[in-house]
């Protein structure tokens, strides 16, 4: 791409452009800065803002790129790989300089300390790192990832290890879709995991690594979900909020599951036959949940996932930005950029990571053929926050046409109105139950109550209501629900 097509595509998140040289020093170092803690990037200086081309006057080109290179040098510490030159654009200098991603990250401004003077690229603008950001970079400098580093305060021994090996080739084969695939899913063992860094010994003595600790839910590194229902598109009024604690498999298990819970539940004619979906494809949240747990910072451990469902929407927030060399548009181009890495090689083991980079773009493949928009992703450096549109589905309008009729027909009574209103919340709970069953085979009595966010005193009404769509199997403490 020549310089001239640069220019014309603005400003992303690895091109900025400078004015004049000396204005304002402090500005194009904090950018410097931050190209070489993330992924590197270019300065253009002798270009407006609006993209024209004022140019530097050319018998000082050469004295100004001095100055910056200097500047750069001398205020910049590690020293910062750059590559500096003039270029010539219908008679008017530009001044280039390519700052190349470090290698001894956090990079940090002398005058402004090793503290205050990091910065980072968050989309097209240039912030202070966080803490917690500083230290990872220290990490990554390093070629370590978090997730590697020992938790010594976690619980563990030959028993707990064998539980962990047992739970993730359970959860391995769960989650394969066919019989065959089930049959090519070999057991784990403790060598494995200590050769993927989830586990190592130390003088005979096994140490669990964070990883460890986010994949047996230790307490000793607890990580949290906060979920939450919203009426209307803001979040004034709650209709429903929970917090839940555990490993990040029950976690991803657990976000979905209530993501599949309050949203609605739809149906389509295929000839003569009635198919019910649900209004977002389950599959492609799933995946936005794994994404929200696998790609997080967990630098700040304690500092939840939230899912928050809206009218409109459902956003799921992470905390941490996108990793370093990560950008929105990579990400939904199918870049993937792994920041966890031991926890990543578990995750892909049990099935929840298969198609490395293929992830979010499916997703949009999918949400297209749904009728609905693409999601889309907001990096706000401390945080990434993932946007899905939700779509009204006809289940959903029945259930309003059905409310608003019960409640005109008997207008001026209240006991009548909360009758009705009954009524209609019935029928979009006895709807849930069943698609809940139909995907949750053998799912019991307490299950369906935790799921719905009811007594399990509900539940039995609901089952009795639904008549003969759902039947109960097995034994009495052993049982559970299926779908005819």
């Amino acid at each position: 791409m020549g310089l001239l097509e640069e220019i014309a595509r603005g400003e992303p998140y690895d091109l900025e452009f400078k004015l004049i040289p000396n204005e304002d020093r402090i500005k194009y170092l904090k950018t410097v800065v931050a190209f070489a803690n993330g992924r590197g990037g270019r300065l253009l200086f002798g270009v407006a803002n609006d993209r024209t081309i004022p140019g530097i006057a050319n018998d000082k080109a050469y004295a100004e790129l001095d100055g910056i290179t200097n500047s750069i040098s001398d205020a910049c510490s590690p020293r910062i790989p750059i590559d500096a030159g003039i270029e010539n654009i219908d008679g008017r200098s530009v001044i280039v300089v390519d700052v190349l991603a470090g290698s001894r990250c956090p990079y940090f401004i002398k005058s402004e300390g090793e503290k205050d003077g990091v910065y980072i690229r968050v989309g097209a603008t240039t912030q202070r790192a966080d803490d917690a950001t500083r230290r990872e970079l220290a990490l990554l400098s390093d070629g370590r990832s978090f997730d590697a580093e020992p938790c010594p305060k976690a619980k563990i021994d030959d028993k707990r290890i064998k539980a962990l090996c047992s739970m993730m080739y359970r959860i391995a084969r769960k989650n394969c879709d066919t019989e065959a695939e089930r049959r090519t899913v070999k057991r784990i063992t403790p060598e494995q995991l200590e050769a993927w860094g989830v586990i190592s010994k130390v003088r005979d003595r096994w140490i669990g690594s964070n990883a460890y600790a986010l994949l047996t839910g230790d307490p000793a590194f607890a990580i949290r979900l906060k979920c939450g229902l919203f009426k209307g598109d803001d979040k004034d009024i709650f209709l429903d909020r929970r917090e839940f604690t555990g490993s990040v498999p029950e976690l991803i298990d657990i976000g979905l599951d209530y993501i599949l819970a309050k949203i609605n539940m739809g149906c389509y004619f295929q000839g003569a036959y009635r198919h019910d979906r649900y209004e977002l494809p389950p599959d492609e949240m799933r995946e936005l949940v794994i994404n929200a747990f696998a790609h997080r910072q967990y630098l700040q451990h304690d500092a939840p996932v939230f899912i928050a469902i809206y009218d409109s929407r459902i956003e799921i927030t992470s905390p941490g930005g996108l990793p370093r060399g990560q950008t929105v548009e990579r990400a939904l181009a199918g870049f993937s950029k792994i920041r966890n890495d031991v926890l990543a090689k578990a995750l892909n083991y049990m099935r929840f990571i298969e198609e490395w980079g293929s992830g979010l773009k499916r997703v949009n493949d999918v949400l297209g053929e749904y009728g609905i928009p693409k999601f889309s992703i907001e990096d706000a450096g401390f945080a990434v926050r993932m946007n899905v549109f939700r779509a009204k589905t006809p289940a959903k309008e029945a259930d309003d046409v059905a409310l608003n009729v019960a409640l005109n027909a008997n207008d001026g009574v209240p006991e009548q109105n909360d009758v009705a209103l009954n009524v209609a919340t019935n029928v979009a709970l006895n709807r849930k139950l069943v698609a809940l069953v139909k995907a949750n085979p053998g799912i019991n009595r307490m299950q369906l109550a935790e799921k719905l966010s009811v007594t399990t005193r509900t539940i039995d009404r609901v089952l009795v209501s639904v008549g003969d769509a759902v039947v109960r199997r097995g034994s009495k403490k052993t049982g559970g629900y299926y779908c005819k």
